[in-house]
């Protein structure tokens, strides 16, 4: 039996180190997510964020959200209202918010639509507690400013809840999972907007290093 050198195992201990490590972090990290265009019903609104879901035993699980509103300054507008779901294939969940820096923006229930995106939602936080409440935006959060609110998640299967969970969907991918509603832009427009999910940047300094050993290795 012919033993691989010491460098050839070093480099494949570090690799796989490397990708235990990505896996680890997929489950663990926060995760950023920006506005998707794209999808958008006006291509007016944008924002980043991040979402950190924390099992936190039994069957509960807290969801830390931030937003900030990065719409242009000559567009304006205020975020009034976002929703978000998890995979329906973890099985059913309730969601309360428990925090929140605007007090406008109160507890959206389950089943709210989401209008004029297909399906229902698990929860959220908006205006007057609805997806489409009218009234003044100007209690929401403004172009530059973020917001943070917290949920706390129930379910059975909530142990099985990553950050991810609540923007990308499960084995079949939902582009419509994390949407959040825009009002009180300059021209009297408003918008709607899913999210997408942005790679964290633990998860892509572990890829880099895992490549580098690779190349090593080839080399």
């Amino acid at each position: 039996m012919t033993l691989a050198s010491p460098s050839l195992r070093r480099s494949a201990t570090m690799a796989c180190l490397a990708a235990a490590c990505i896996g680890a972090a997929a489950q663990a990290a926060i995760v950023p997510i920006t506005s998707n265009s794209s999808l958008s019903t006006e291509n007016l609104g944008k924002f980043i964020g991040t979402l950190n879901y924390v099992f936190l035993g039994g069957t509960n699980g807290k969801l830390d959200v931030t937003l900030t509103n990065t719409t242009p300054v000559s567009t304006g507008g205020y975020i009034t209202a976002f929703m978000f779901r998890p995979p329906p294939a973890l099985g059913s969940f309730t969601s309360l918010l428990t925090a929140s820096d605007y007090a406008s923006m109160t507890n959206i229930a389950a089943g709210a639509s989401g209008a004029p995106f297909p399906g229902t939602w698990l929860g959220g936080a908006g205006t007057g507690g609805s997806w489409l409440a009218g009234g003044s935006p100007t209690g929401a959060v403004p172009v530059g400013a973020t917001g943070h609110w917290s949920f706390t998640i129930t379910g059975a299967n909530a142990s099985a809840l990553t950050s991810d969970s609540f923007v990308s969907g499960g084995s079949v991918t939902d582009s419509y999972a994390f949407i959040v509603r825009f009002r009180g832009m300059d021209d009297g427009e408003s918008d709607k907007v899913p999210a997408n999910q942005l790679p964290s940047p633990g998860a892509m300094a572990l890829l880099g290093l895992s490549g580098l050993m690779m190349r090593r290795r080839r080399a």
